[in-house]
């Protein structure tokens, strides 16, 4: 039995690989092939595919585009709108060799880029005759109603949780039920692809915050995390067999809240594989539990371009959206990096544009903040999360091209969210803050 699995295209007014991988998909391909399946990956955004744009030492790099026409409900906004990854023409022949796949998982990570979903599926019904497709991702368990009203009548079944366990009973798989937790989950597989530019991973899955803007609660309830020694081994073995250096960890939830022990146990189990690679951290990291300990472990471990999440510098923000962080807390974690050895070269800041109460005056209070201490900054824009706290007025009847955060805070949800900045203002703000980066580090954001 085959299973093709595929990561489609996006469209967007912007996209760039900042280490995009369907960790989803590498999941699962391990947990079919452990079940006797032939498992394809065709990934759209698989940088194999486009060799002349040459990425940088961390694997991150840009990805090949063409410019599309708007969809209807975007036409006023004055940007340029794009389809990022592989040609529609290779997509194509890539499937014509597949036409033998038994079953077809297409994932979609974002809620705004269902548009590749239509084009994939479109795709296969042009090439494979009655497939049977399954659909799961981030997209349909947030906008479950809206991917339902779009792709039910055009697959076997949308998934609507994280849960493996559903999709391997459709393939009458026997043991599910030890897939049911990440915990239990194997290593991601990447031995599709030819060069590997960068592994991700997850040592543990979910977030025990519940911040007013963030899905993570309702994508994955509960926080997990695999056994120690076992993700230490997955560390080793996705070294040796694919010899790649840059390794970004996935985490929402990287130093454990609850138990900073366990972080020291990991962090100093990892340390003793004495392996030549690089940590990353895009989801960001919470400075409050960044003690000296922890701080010279990273740095001992080569953690790389570490991402702090820090939002705002207003306690009193905080409070409204997330309550876990104070500015003393943040402080105290940039003097415990700085004297384990980190270079503020080394180090950003998140700051979140749109939290609530916020204006454009108070994000620059805290660019002025974290600038002082000559880090790096990095703009967030908020986007919409269908059923999170701050969002949860909003109709599923909107279209999730409108939940895209490059659009939201100039353009709103019409009807419903007034803009909450100028387009002009915001551009000015990006360019201040290019300006401000290139000014300490010699780094654009």
């Amino acid at each position: 039995m085959k299973v093709l699995l595929i990561n489609p295209p996006i469209y967007d007014f912007s996209a760039y690989d900042v280490w995009l991988k369907p960790l989803g998909l590498l999941y699962l391909s391990n947990i079919l092939k452990s079940c006797g399946f032939e498992v394809v990956l065709i990934d759209c955004l698989d940088r194999n595919f486009f060799p002349h744009l040459i990425p940088k030492k961390d694997g991150t790099g840009k990805l090949p585009s063409v410019e599309v026409e708007k969809p209807e409900i975007l036409k006023n906004i004055p940007l340029k709108y794009k389809r990022y990854g592989i040609s529609q023409k290779d997509i194509y022949n890539l499937l014509s060799l597949h036409k033998d796949a038994n079953y077809i998982v297409i994932t979609c990570s974002t809620t705004y880029w269902y548009l590749g979903v239509r084009e994939i599926i479109n795709c296969v019904y042009e090439v494979i005759p009655k497939p049977k497709i399954f659909l799961g991702g981030i997209y349909p368990i947030l906008s479950f109603k809206h991917a339902s009203c779009l792709f039910s009548n055009k697959t076997t079944k949308i998934f609507y949780t994280t849960d493996f366990s559903e999709l391997l009973d459709f393939l009458n798989i026997q043991h599910k039920k030890q897939y049911k937790n990440f915990a239990k989950f194997p290593p991601p597989d990447f031995s599709h692809y030819k060069k590997v530019y960068y592994i991700t991973t997850r040592f543990s899955y979910g977030c025990r915050y519940n911040c007013v803007y963030c899905g993570q609660k309702i994508i994955h309830p509960k926080y997990e995390t695999k056994d120690i020694e076992q993700f230490v081994n997955e560390i080793k073995f996705l070294y040796e067999t694919t010899k790649c250096q840059n390794f970004v960890f996935y985490d929402d939830e990287l130093l454990n809240s609850k138990d900073i022990t366990t972080t020291v146990e990991l962090f100093s189990k990892l340390l003793n594989l004495s392996l030549p690679i690089k940590f990353y951290t895009p989801n960001g990291i919470n400075p409050k539990f960044i003690t000296k300990e922890i701080a010279q472990l990273m740095y001992q471990l080569n953690f790389t371009d570490l991402r702090l999440s820090l939002e705002t510098i207003s306690d009193k923000v905080h409070k409204i959206v997330d309550r876990k962080l104070t500015i003393s807390d943040f402080e105290q974690a940039l003097n415990n990096l700085f004297l384990a050895g980190f270079k503020p070269s080394q180090i950003s800041a998140y700051i979140l544009l749109g939290l609530p109460t916020e204006t454009i005056e108070d994000v620059y209070k805290t660019i002025e903040f974290v600038s002082k201490y000559k880090i790096r900054i990095r703009l967030c824009e908020l986007a919409v999360v269908p059923k999170a706290k701050m969002f949860k007025h909003i109709s599923e009847d909107i279209d999730p091209l409108l939940h895209n955060n490059t659009i939201f805070l100039f353009n709103g949800v019409p009807g419903v969210i007034e803009p909450l900045y100028k387009f002009d203002e915001l551009q000015q703000l990006k360019t201040y803050v290019n300006q401000t980066n290139k000014l300490l580090t010699n780094c654009y954001v």
